[in-house]
């Protein structure tokens, strides 16, 4: 049975890869398709696996007081995201691809479950990206290892 889903998630992640998103998925195609030998990437969903992680859309989310699906509650002080795949109380490192800047958050949540979306921020993450006017934001998600 474990073999059967990891096969499962395997072709899922396989099958993902990135929207255009102008200047941003730009610099993040050019960057990649030196490492990928000069092959362009085909575009057909909102998130793309790579060697090093996964890129999409990225929002803030302000439920502050509520639990999540690791049973923490949401602060304000702790940077951490929510993510449908990424094992709970895992690690990740998230770059803001407008801007350059990154954090690394706590995943401790499940979502996001709005479409075009990959990963969901909390306040205190999404302020060390610089998002605080931003509705989504182009992001890359790196998972760190233990």
């Amino acid at each position: 049975m474990r073999q059967l889903v990891g096969i499962f998630f395997a072709s899922l992640l396989a099958s993902a890869c990135p929207l255009g998103w102008g200047a941003a998925h730009s610099a993040w195609a050019a960057h990649h398709r030196s490492v990928l030998g000069g092959k362009p990437d085909p575009c057909c969903g909102h998130m793309r696996s790579t060697r090093t992680g996964l890129v999409g859309k990225a929002a803030r989310y302000n439920l502050v007081g509520k639990r999540t699906a690791s049973g923490e509650r949401l602060d304000t002080v702790t940077p951490t995201a929510a993510h449908r795949s990424l094992p709970l109380n895992s690690h990740a490192k998230v770059t803001n691809l407008e801007n350059g800047r990154s954090v690394i958050v706590k995943i401790n949540d499940r979502g996001p479950y709005a479409r075009g979306r990959i990963l969901d921020l909390s306040p205190r993450a999404a302020d060390a990206l610089d998002m605080k006017h931003a509705r989504l934001v182009a992001v890359a998600v790196d998972p760190l290892g233990r």
